[in-house]
This record gives C-alpha cells, structure tokens and sequence, in this order.
C-alpha cells in the first residue's frame, strides 16, 4: 500500500534517468542518523536560469506515510503531462497540459519526498505510530528528535507543542539543526532561490501558515522574534506577545492560502481550512516558519513564503488518520492544493523581466513600491490583488508571444523608472502602448474568461486616468482609488 524508502528511492532514480530533460536528482549533502541517503529531485523545463524555486518536502514526521507517496505521484504526474502535452486530472480539478508547462517553463520545483528515511523504515518495520528521527538521546532511554521542533526560529522555546525533554514527541533536540535530516532542507534553502516551501504532514485538513509561536499582528514591528531569547526551554515569557508580519505578506499568505484549499475543494468537495499556525496549537522550531523567517533574521536572504498542508481528515483512529487503509483520494486533494501553490508562485513580470530584459531590477523597483506604498493602504491593496488575479492567466500568452511580451517589456521598464523617480512623467507614448497591450490582451484572454476581462478594463480606465500624470501624482491615486472608485 505504502512505499518504502527504498522503493521512493527507485522510483525518483528512474524519473531522473528516464527523462534527464526535465528530471534532476541530487544526494544531499548529509546522510540520516542511520547512514541512508536523501535525495532531492528538481522538476523543470525549457531553458533559462535565476528561476524562482518550489521547494515541497514531506515525511518529516515518520508516521505520515501518505504524503511522501503523494509527492513522487506528482512528480510522476507532472512529467507525463508535459512529455505528452495532456491535462492532469484529479477528481473535479484539471490542470490543463498549459498550466503545467507554465509551472515547468518559469520554476524550478524541488521534491524531497521523504526527508526522515529512517523514521519511515522504522514505522514499517517496528512501530507504526514513531513521530521522530531515530537519534540516540545519550543518558536517556527515548530515542529521537522531533524535526519540526528542531530548525532556528526561536529554538528551545517551549512555547505549546514544543518540549525539551528528550522522552517527548515534540522533542526540540540538542540544538537547533542538531540532526542531518534538517540540515539537508536548511542546505537547499541556503543554496537554491527558493521563494515557495511546503512542509506536507497529517492529518486535519489544514493548510498552515506564519505564524506558529504566537498570534498575527501588523502593528507593532518592534515585537520581533528576533528581540525574544532562544534555547531557553521555556516559554516565550512575555505577556499579551503577538509576532509582527506585514501587511502585504499577511495578504500574500492568505490569498495564496484560499487559492490551494479552492483547488482542494474542486478535487472532491473536501474543506480545508486555511490559518495560522498559531490558530491550530503554539509551536517553535518548525520548518516551514523557519524558511520564512530566514529574511527576516538576515536581510540579506531572499524571502521565502513557508506553508503547512495538514492532509487528510481525523478517522476512527489516529493510525487510521495517519496512514489510511486506502489514502487514494486524500493524496489527489493534496496534489491539486500543491499543484496550486507552485502555480500561486509564478511572477509573470519576472518572466518578462528575465526573458527580455535579462535583469529584475525594474520588478525588484516596482515591489518596492508594493511593499512600501500599495500594501499598506486598502486602495493599494485591491491593486495588488487584481494585479496578481490577472497575472496568471496571462503569463502563458507573454511567454509564447514574442511580439506582446517585448510590447510587456517595454512598459515594464518604463514602469521601473517612475517606481524610482518621482519626476517621471507616465506620457502619451507609455498610456497608449499599456492600452494597445491591455487590448491584445483582453482579445487572447478576456474572450474566454469575463472574470480577466472586467480586470483587464479595469487596468485600462486606471491608465487614461493617470495619463500625464507625474510618478508621486500615480502613486497617490494608486493608494486611494481603488479598482471599484472608479
């Protein structure tokens, strides 16, 4: 029913001879406590480099047997579709032979199916409900660290489901990236541009995000992780303390969030639920906070948004929650969801940027001026979600026609210089190229979809009505009209 290790093992070995043009495998740099391998398989196609990179990972937690086989089935699932050019079909949900070309064309999508071999092998073998890795605590009869309690944000902090006893499930370990399971994912974030992580797990249907040690809030940036004590094995110790995340990831995280658990819903009908961390129980430690930390922490990294897919429902009992008798169905709804997420990370204007103009700066301006300006009025935050609404439907279009995307390019880097010049002038010339594109456009996407038509008007009335406008003047209409002011 369930694959062992080895079996895994054999079959992202075969994808990667098979089918080299489309199929990487790499041996991470560390083995298990046990000395077994880990590998980690690369998915994309077509050519160019500086890709943004998926990175999906399961099987941290031993005992969740059906997620590792859920993602070598969609890696499986992805190369047939785009060797053949057919649809991917999970229940109610298709991903057209397009979507999945774009996904391969514009990512580079990592899969480590199982990051905890031995745990794995050891649930087979031995005792079906082990949670942890199998590292020996010295002084102790308990064996095994928790990997989702170990990686550095805020390590050791016993905030709820979080301990430093070495004989608890949710044992944090010797110290933060103590076992080679999780320095193998902490080395692919420190070594790839990965700017989407999932760390799949089971069970209750969730889809989780930042943050997992205390409750949201957009408020006070002064109430940093990065300002509490770790390695303390206690709590975190300060009263009413709610983690500070911005305005525009808190939005990034829950669109993002509501896009997968739709994708879910259409598969079958099934309702995940998508939240904080914190909403389900207090944690520290875990990877997926981590990878979105590591900006924070550092600046100097890149930012990676860090998700949790909780898969499958509560059964009878929680060995029937973590490895069902039959987990067909539970799997398709978890590939649809991640299927969502890779898709939720393609940025049509970096395509545009690095396939034209060879360079990002002119987007790295433009975020600058979403980050900083857009994301913090609610005006500017309705720009932003049309913008990323519309986004994806027309990614396809610019990446196969050569005459729009250079017409993309074009504006782009006119939009570049007012994101940094607040002399600029948005001229006669740059208003007409942005309407004849929109209407090129509206007539390739808008003609089959009324949902990116009405968007795609919406963005041509906000040109005329900017028109000769200088870039300060844009900026504040930007962050106080919205798309439905008119």
């Amino acid at each position: 029913m369930y694959r062992t290790v080895a079996q895994l093992d054999s079959l992202t070995a075969a994808l990667a001879n098979w089918f080299p043009q489309l199929c990487t495998r790499t041996r991470l740099p560390e083995r298990s406590v046990q000395g077994r391998d880990v590998y980690a398989l690369r998915l994309r196609s077509g050519t160019g480099t500086n890709r943004r990179g998926v990175l999906l990972i399961g099987g941290t937690h031993s005992r969740e047997l059906m997620n590792p086989d859920a993602l070598v089935e969609l890696a499986v699932d992805l190369v047939v579709s785009r060797l053949n050019g057919t649809d991917v079909v999970y229940g109610g949900r298709t991903w057209s032979a397009q979507d999945v070309r774009l996904i391969l064309e514009t990512l580079d999508v990592w899969i480590v199916p199982c990051i905890n071999p031995d745990g794995r092998h050891h649930v087979m073998t031995v005792d079906g409900m082990w949670r942890k890795n199998l590292r020996d605590n010295p002084g102790t009869a308990c064996d095994g660290v928790d990997l989702n309690r170990n990686a550095a944000i805020l390590w050791g902090v016993t905030e709820g489901q979080t301990s430093c006893s070495p004989c608890s499930d949710v044992y944090v370990g010797p110290g933060a990236f103590s076992e080679p399971e999780t320095r193998n994912v902490k080395h692919l974030l420190d070594t790839q541009t990965i700017h989407t992580f999932a760390d799949v797990h089971s069970y209750s249907e969730l889809v989780l995000y930042p943050w997992g040690h205390a409750f949201n809030q957009s408020t006070n940036p002064a109430q940093r992780f990065t300002t509490l004590p770790t390695g303390t094995c206690a709590p975190i110790g300060v009263s009413g303390y709610q983690e500070y995340i911005t305005v525009r990831d808190q939005q990034r995280f829950e669109t993002v969030a509501g896009r997968i658990v739709d994708a879910i819903a259409a598969v079958r009908g099934r309702a995940y639920t998508p939240q904080t961390g914190r909403a389900l129980y207090a944690t520290t430690g875990t990877q997926s906070d981590y990878a979105y930390s590591r900006h924070i922490a550092d600046p100097a990294q890149g930012k990676t948004y860090g998700f949790t897919f909780e898969t499958g429902p509560r059964a009878a009992t929680l060995e029937e929650s973590f490895h069902p008798a039959d987990p067909t169905l539970i799997k398709r709804d978890a590939k649809s969801g991640l299927i969502a997420l890779a898709q939720q990370s393609i940025c049509a204007f970096d395509l545009i940027g690095l396939k034209l103009l060879g360079r990002r700066s002119e987007v790295d301006a433009l975020r600058t001026v979403r980050d900083e300006a857009l994301a913090k009025t609610e005006a500017g935050r309705e720009w932003i979600t049309l913008i990323e609404r519309v986004e994806l439907p027309i990614a396809p279009v610019l990446l196969d026609d050569e005459r729009l995307a250079a017409k993309a390019a074009k504006l782009l880097a006119h939009a570049g210089q007012l994101a940094t010049d607040t002399d600029q002038q948005f001229g006669d010339e740059e208003a007409d190229l942005g309407l004849d594109l929109l209407r090129d456009l509206d007539a390739r996407c808008g003609a089959e979809d009324g949902a990116v038509h009405t968007d795609l008007k919406a963005v041509s009335a906000l040109l005329e009505r900017l028109r000769g406008r200088s870039s300060a003047e844009m900026l504040k209409h930007l962050t106080t009209q919205g798309p439905r002011d008119g």
